[in-house]
Order: C-alpha cells, then structure tokens, then sequence
C-alpha cells in the first residue's frame, strides 16, 4: 500500500508538470517560502478555474495570523521564470482537495502561493500529507500529526523567533538515534521521519551533536547525506567545521552534497575556512550538479551551482 502511495504521488508530480512544462522557473528553497508567507492554513479546494484562479475555504489556521472564510488564490509571490512559451503559468488544484497554504496576501485583496509547484502540501485519504521540509524536488510521506506538529513549531519560529522545543525534540531525537533508512518497503516509512525530522532540526536552527550526524553523511542514501550536512551548520565548533572542510576536500564525495557541505561551512566557518575553501578551489569540480529529475520538468529552471562555483561566490 506504501508503494501505491509513493507511486501516485510520482504521477501526480508529473501530471502537474506535464500541465506546465511550457514555463520554466527558478523553484524557491522552502526556508525561503516559510520565511516569505504571511499565512499558514489547512483549506478545501472549492473550485479552480484557470481565468479566476482557486477558490478555497479554510478549516484552519496557524498560529497568530489569523484567516478564516473564503478566500481565492490568483497568483504567484516567488515566481522567477527562466524561460516562457508564452503560454502562462497556472493553478492546478482539483475540486474537494484538503491541501495546506503557505499564502501571501496580494495587493488586489486575494492569495498567491510561491509558484505553481511549491507553497502546498495535499492531505490524502489515510491521513498523510506530502510535505516539503527542505525543497519541493526533495519531497516526504508523512502522518498528518507528525506533519501539523513538526510545521506548528517550524511557522511559530519563523514568524515569533520563538518555539516549543520540548514539542518537538523527542520526535527530532528518536528518529535520529535510529540508524540511516532506506528506499525499501519496510523501511521507507522512517526514512521519511528521519527526513522530516532531520530538516526539522535544521530550520529550528536546533543543534545536533557532529558524532550522532556522522552515520547520516557517511550512509548510502542521498537524501540522509544532504539532511545532515545542511543540519551541521547548526553547529559552531572546530571539529564539526574541519570535518566539513574534509569533506568539500575529498574527491569521492558528490558534487551536491560538496555544495551543501560548503553552504554549511561558510555560515560556520569564519574569515579562517573561507580562505581555507578558497585555497582548494581549483581543485573543484566546475559540473554543477543540479536537482536532476524529468527534462520537462518546470522547475529545471532552478539553480544549482558546481562545488567550484559555490566557493568562488565566498570571493
């Protein structure tokens, strides 16, 4: 049943795409919409008509910002298009859909969402949302509760600057101290806890220890790797910043994960592992690595930059 969901979710992914493949655009990272959005609901599509745009009702609301009734979605806040058929982009929402909103309000009254691809999560029929913790290529399965509960403290932090740890941190821990989850049908389930809560940690600006990281960066799944690099910049201490410089320095490490690792590190690092990065960057890759995915995909517009280039922008 698992595999069923996963594979409608890849179908639905592509049907959506296939619908606006003619747009390309640069896909905002979800830090980024989070910290962007005025709203955060759970609403029921109502009825979506391309000339007017998407009229929901809202059962819900987040935190102190307040939205309640009807209300229409007709646009985009984050939307930066690299390439245009002429065609238009589009709202692409079925009739009786749960689906939660990142909104923000536009100067004509009404709502936009980050682009036609982000800012949404669909709420299914057993009670699991599709959820975006890090960027909508990078997309998780996840109970309702877990998803209301880790993205209830995720809003309140970004919009308050304060949140209820304790709410999260047993979630956050005992996902954590489970070993590195897989792709497989008995495991499938964790990995995508491990995800949520991994990225979690990470918007919360919540410090994990460099020893109980390790298994994740040095695991086999892609995903786990980028998780926590991205999460050790969350943590400021010498050993935590020589182990990411070692990494970015070591060749048989992929480009992407190279990347997040030299993110990670020059928010960390200070004017003595920039200069340290910039003495190792002819060594590195100039291949920028990108997302991947489907050629017709209208987020392939998102930039990604080579090991290479992330440290030449340091200059």
């Amino acid at each position: 049943m698992r595999l069923i969901k996963i594979a409608l979710f890849l179908i639905l992914t592509l049907t959506i795409q296939t619908k606006v493949s003619a747009e390309t655009w640069d896909e905002p990272w979800q830090k980024e919409i989070i910290k962007s959005a005025d709203y955060f609901v759970l609403a029921k599509v109502l009825s979506n008509i391309d000339s007017i745009g998407t009229e929901i009702e809202i059962l819900k609301y987040f935190g102190n910002q307040k939205l309640e009734g009807k209300i229409l979605i007709n646009g985009f806040s984050l939307l930066n298009m690299t390439s245009s058929s002429g065609h238009g982009t589009h709202l692409d929402f079925e009739k009786d859909q749960i689906i939660y909103f990142l909104l923000t309000k536009r100067k004509d009254g009404n709502y936009a969402i980050p682009t036609p691809t982000s800012g949404f999560a669909v709420l299914d029929e057993d009670k699991n949302v599709y959820a975006t913790y890090r960027h909508s290529y990078h997309q998780a399965l996840v109970p309702q509760v877990i998803y209301e509960k880790t993205y209830t403290e995720i809003w309140n932090y970004y919009k308050t600057s304060e949140f209820n740890r304790e709410n999260v941190l047993q979630l956050i821990n005992e996902n954590i101290d489970k070993d590195p989850a897989g792709f497989d049908e008995n495991e499938i389930s964790t990995f995508f806890l491990q995800h949520a809560t991994l990225e979690t940690a990470y918007l919360l600006d919540i410090s994990i220890g460099l020893e109980r990281l390790k298994k994740f960066v040095e695991s086999d799944n892609f995903h786990s790797r980028v998780s926590a690099l991205q999460l050790l910049s969350n943590l400021n201490n010498e050993e935590t910043k020589d182990y990411l410089f070692d990494f970015v320095n070591n060749e048989q490490n992929e480009n992407f994960e190279k990347v997040i690792a030299i993110w990670s590190l020059s928010k960390i690092g200070g004017k003595k592992y920039k200069e340290k990065l910039l003495g190792i960057v002819e060594n590195q890759s100039d291949e920028e690595t990108g997302f991947g995915g489907n050629i017709m995909d209208p987020r392939v517009g998102t930039h990604f930059p080579s090991p290479k280039g992330a440290i030449e922008k340091l200059k």
